[in-house]
């Protein structure tokens, strides 16, 4: 077996992320999601690293999606794996039986470990990226129900806001609150 890989039933060859068998409780990137298909439909993620700025709009069966980018350009691909993180730590509190909220309290590092990137200082100043890509990128969709349409828009995520120990030092805290139109509230 290569070094750094760990094997197990349907593991293949993953690799090590967890050095001396840290608790880790939600690692969502052993799970393989299939039925994600709103957005295989209606891709909203950018696939480009480069800002991609267009307004898109997509059209199925009477129900329309329209994807309009900040200037920063759309959220892409690499922050899906954030939006991601968050909606498994929902989840994990959800499956706990603890109540849940569309704000999260997150630390940055296990944010990164989780999405398996790298922690030096350049990692935390994309993270800021990433939240400034998620938060303007917006979706507008029409639902039609019982004979009543539905217009909606709102962002991937709604607000971030990171904390830090002194001006340009680390990450102490991230707060990420969902956009409406990805978790219902009670």
């Amino acid at each position: 077996m290569p070094t750094g890989a760990m094997s197990g039933p349907g593991d293949g060859l993953l690799p090590h992320r967890h050095s001396a068998c840290e608790m880790f409780v939600c690692d969502v990137f052993d799970a393989s999601p299939k039925d994600d298909l709103g957005s295989m439909e209606h891709p909203i993620f950018s696939l480009s690293t480069r800002p991609d700025r267009r307004i898109l709009s997509y059209e199925h069966n009477g129900t329309t999606v329209q994807v309009t980018p900040s200037v920063k350009g759309r959220a892409t691909i690499h922050d899906k794996d954030i939006l991601i993180y968050c909606i498994s730590q929902l989840m994990a509190a959800l499956n706990a039986g603890r109540e849940i909220s569309r704000t999260l309290q997150l630390k940055a590092h296990d944010l990164l470990m989780a999405c398996q990137r790298d922690t030096s200082g350049d990692s935390y100043s994309r993270l800021r990226e990433a939240f400034e890509r998620l938060a303007g990128t917006r979706i507008t969709t029409n639902m039609a129900t019982g004979g009543t349409e539905t217009t909606t828009g709102f962002g991937l995520i709604e607000s971030w806001e990171i904390v830090r120990k002194s001006r340009g030092g680390r990450m102490v805290n991230v707060t990420v609150t969902l956009g409406s139109g990805l978790i219902a509230s009670k």
